[in-house]
């Protein structure tokens, strides 16, 4: 039995398709396209470059973070004549700006805002909600 909430107009004809055999063109087509892989494939192993990129990154990273801090640190004592409170102060906060800048890196959490995702009140896969 065909499904009618599937009927798709294409040029002058008419298409009508079963859920599964919607599910199963979708799968063929990501998979033609590359976007959805064999899972029995195996992976490409990373090239051996790749951990020394990571490894210069995260030296990057927390270099930059220092002298980021150490300097906002400086200019400040400079200004507000306090050497050496702010000095001390913003070096470890780039100590651990750099440190969080490696971490969000290495797990794949760059260019995300924030720290985690937030969790829906509704769970979608289940269609249960919480109380």
């Amino acid at each position: 039995m065909r499904a009618f909430a599937n009927e798709q107009l294409m040029g002058a004809v008419l298409v009508s398709l079963t859920p599964e055999e919607l599910s199963r063109k979708i799968k063929e087509a990501r998979v033609k396209q590359g976007q959805d892989p064999d899972p029995t494939a195996p992976k490409p192993a990373q090239p051996a470059n790749a951990a020394t990129a990571k490894a210069m990154r995260a030296a990057t990273e927390l270099v930059a973070a220092l002298m980021v801090g150490g300097f906002l640190g400086y200019w400040l004592d400079t200004w507000l004549n306090t050497r050496p409170l702010f000095m001390i102060l913003l070096f470890f906060a780039g100590f651990a700006a750099g440190f969080l800048n490696i971490y969000r890196a290495q797990t794949g959490q760059e260019f995300k805002v924030g720290m985690g995702e937030l969790k829906d009140k509704d769970d979608t896969k289940t269609g249960e909600k919480e109380q």
